[in-house]
């Protein structure tokens, strides 16, 4: 990896997400199909809720985690040609992989989810989404005060994605 590797541009980078997005509907699809079964006989519970929800985000993580450890790239980073590499260039391991998936997990999910629970006793129904959904953008909006120019839950977690060549 060069010392000062190559930074993919605010439209490749978005243009990977929204690709990465329709790839990840797709795996939660396959996955929530296979389980459905599982969740019908375990009936209609709580309990039996959160384990499928559980279950979702751990085959997730498999998805990327295996993808992240594996070549550094999901089948949407190797489409645009990019690659997530620890801060310092090296591949990442298991741990920095679920460090990453968990802050991100966090940011893209805990955070909107905690706005739109906190907002809606006070303001109605319509209104907290839409308050919620502007937490979305954030972690990517953070590039452009980064001095490495890395999106937020990379800061946090120490790593970055690169271009390929």
């Amino acid at each position: 990896m060069p010392a000062h590797p190559a930074l993919p541009t605010a439209r490749r980078t978005l243009a990977a997400l929204l690709y990465e997005i329709l790839l990840t509907a797709a795996v939660l699809l396959a996955i929530a199909t296979l389980l459905t079964p599982l969740k019908a006989m375990l009936g209609a519970s709580p309990l039996a809720e959160l384990l499928f929800r559980l279950l979702l985000a751990g085959l997730l993580f498999a998805y990327y985690g295996w993808c992240w450890v594996k070549g550094g790239q999901t089948l949407a980073m190797k489409t645009w040609r990019l690659k997530l590499v620890r801060a310092d260039g090296a591949a990442l391991d298991w741990p920095l992989a679920l460090r990453r998936y968990l802050i991100a997990l966090a940011l893209f999910v805990g955070v909107p989810a905690l706005a739109y629970a906190g907002w809606s006793r006070s303001l109605g129904e319509s209104a907290p989404f839409w308050l919620a959904l502007v937490w979305l953008p954030l972690p990517f909006i953070a590039r452009g005060i980064d001095p490495e120019k890395r999106s937020l839950h990379d800061r946090l977690a120490g790593t970055r994605v690169v271009c390929l060549k």
